[in-house]
């Protein structure tokens, strides 16, 4: 895996949980609502209950719940048992048959356009319900243990209420973490448990996360947080972080020895070190989890055929710079002169005006991967914030990515202009229908982070060669990952395979090999949201400018492609088409900008 937006709906059993939604298909349509209006209330009421269900996830959704009607705010975790999340599925089902009765036709645009969304990514996570117990919950870099604490670690505390709720998730993170060991020794007694590879690196992960415990950045963040409280007395202060420190040794410590102890209990009992399809159903799971994940609309065969074009239509560029100047290969630089991430940010920032659509200028904090956590989190990150706080923007960066100029430059690019920060910015911008953040649109988001990164290398590097030479190389990368993604989990490569795939393209060393199969092995389908996402862009980009030719302008396609807002791609397409057929798309696609908001 490359980079995450990190989402708080990452840490939840399902893709998309319906905590409580049973009671909208009781909801009646007043016979004074228009359609529209009904449709925004089911909406509305979809967004509140689902938001509010989950203590984190309210908390990173807004910094002031009440002023959106959210009165009840949940204080513990979630917990899994197999009842819940029968309960999860009946309402999941339940919402797509309230979604149905409502009449497409008579929606407004933007309606209209929430509607498809919603109705073909029920329908992928609905499909998601066949294959229980085969997701998993613990990976290295993507599982709960990874992630819960850098979301702990940035909960903003803007009240004492705050500080409250907070002290209300440590002193259940035991119990949460508890019943997920219930789900793992339920997924054991299927033979479905993780293999003893992935169930050694999270054992180590956790036990990295209990080292250094008297200077845990848990406690050190907590302390900065506290100090940063001015409604606080200085007593109260000192009383909050000596309760901290209970709850810590207390509840968060033992979360962590309990996993170690509950995953050591079953190694053993994974039978399949291999990819998902030698699973019974396996081959199934991996085309519904890439279809619900992706929002790709292709199906395996397709998928592939895409990959394959896109890795050749790069390594041909490759060929043909290096062909038409065999010295560029001994001459190029990775300095960008620039090594400051806000300098480099406030440099993007400047650079993107010609390509894509203003924004407001907003601050972003740079933080660093504690030291405990590198080995196992992603390179970088964005945090996306509160959507009342859309002022506060967090980008971590993981030292142990071990960036060069260019590197920090393009990474930053990702995360921050024009990738995901900005992404996130003209979203909120645009005015969506609240109820589509309740998707995490893998393939659109980081999609659309990894397309601009390839994009940022021309405003890195002065000469336009090289600079194609070196975005062109790195999609080639991702794309040998996503290639191999496919191969391990749906064709049955073994390592052995794996090798001999790499090996064609000059990746010769066994050990970055073997981590490369790890990687995959233990996040099926997270290298194809980088790169089918990606990939699809530029399909869309590609279409456009042939149907508009001298009319086509890249900044018009940008506005369109973020106008529409995170969507699976078939919608999107449609909508693309839809505009490009219509008498009015003579010129651009830039009226579409129009439409949606």
């Amino acid at each position: 895996m490359r980079r995450k937006k990190l989402l708080t709906a990452g840490m939840l059993l399902l893709l998309f949980l319906c905590c409580g939604l049973f009671l909208l298909s009781r909801l009646p349509q007043n016979s004074l609502e228009t359609t529209d209006e009904a449709f925004e209330r089911f909406t509305h009421t979809l967004f509140l209950n689902e938001v509010s269900s989950d203590p984190l996830t309210l908390h990173y959704t807004f910094s002031d719940p009440e002023t959106f009607g959210v009165a009840d705010v949940p204080s513990a975790f979630r917990l899994y048992s197999k009842d819940a999340s029968d309960a999860e599925a009946a309402n999941l089902e339940n919402t797509r048959q309230a979604l149905s009765a409502f009449s497409r036709e008579e929606l407004s645009d933007s309606n209209r356009l929430t509607y498809d969304i919603l109705s073909y990514q029920l329908e992928k996570q609905a499909a998601l319900l066949d294959f229980p117990y085969y997701q998993e919950v613990f990976s290295p870099t993507l599982g709960t243990q990874a992630q819960l604490p850098i979301l702990l670690a940035e909960y903003a505390f803007r009240s004492e209420q705050d500080i409250e709720n907070y002290f209300s998730l440590l002193s259940t993170i035991d119990a949460y973490y508890e019943s997920l060991m219930n789900y793992e020794r339920e997924k054991a007694d299927a033979g479905l448990f993780m293999s003893d590879e992935t169930a050694d690196a999270v054992i180590a992960q956790c036990e990295a996360f209990l080292s250094n415990l008297g200077e845990h950045f848990l406690l050190s963040t907590f302390e900065e947080r506290l100090a940063s409280a001015d409604f606080l007395s200085r007593e109260q202060a000192e009383k909050y972080l000596d309760s901290n420190r209970a709850l810590f040794f207390g509840h968060v410590v033992p979360a962590y020895e309990l996993l170690i102890q509950g995953l050591t209990d079953l190694k053993g009992a994974g039978k399949n070190p291999y990819g998902l399809c030698y699973y019974k159903k396996g081959a199934g799971y991996y085309e519904a989890l890439t279809a619900a994940v992706t929002g790709t609309g292709r199906n395996m065969e397709e998928i592939l055929l895409l990959i394959e074009e896109q890795l050749d239509t790069d390594l041909e560029a490759v060929a043909y710079l290096v062909s038409q100047n065999p010295e560029i290969l001994t001459s190029v630089s990775r300095q960008t002169g620039l090594l400051e991430p806000r300098l480099i940010l406030e440099n993007l920032k400047q650079q993107i005006q010609d390509d894509f659509p203003s924004v407001p200028s907003v601050s972003c904090q740079i933080k660093y991967v504690d030291a405990s956590l590198e080995k196992y989190l992603s390179p970088a990150f964005y945090l996306t914030p509160p959507m009342d706080r859309m002022n506060e923007h967090v980008i971590y960066i993981n030292p142990a990515g071990n960036y060069d100029s260019l590197s920090l430059f393009t990474t930053l690019a990702h995360e921050g202009w024009p990738g995901h920060l900005y992404q996130t910015l003209y979203e909120y911008s645009c005015g969506f229908d609240p109820v589509r953040n309740l998707f995490n649109f893998g393939g659109y988001t980081e999609g659309w982070a990894t397309y601009v990164e390839w994009l940022s290398y021309a405003y890195a590097i002065a000469d336009p060669e090289t600079a194609e030479l070196l975005a062109a190389n790195g999609a080639v990368s991702l794309g040998l990952h996503a290639r191999a993604d496919v191969g391990i989990h749906y064709e049955g490569w073994s390592l052995e395979d794996t090798e001999a795939f790499f090996a064609g393209y000059g990746v010769t060393n066994p050990d970055t090999v073997y981590q490369i199969y790890q990687a995959v092995i233990q996040d099926p389908g997270n290298y194809l949201k980088y790169y089918l996402g990606a990939a699809e862009i530029l399909k869309l980009r590609e279409q456009a400018k042939s149907a508009l030719s001298d009319h086509f302008v890249l900044k018009d396609f940008h506005t369109f492609f973020l106008s529409v807002g995170p969507a699976p791609f078939p919608v999107i397409e449609d909508y693309m088409e839809e505009r490009l057929l219509s008498k009015d798309a003579k010129k651009s696609l830039i009226f579409f900008d129009k439409v949606v908001k």
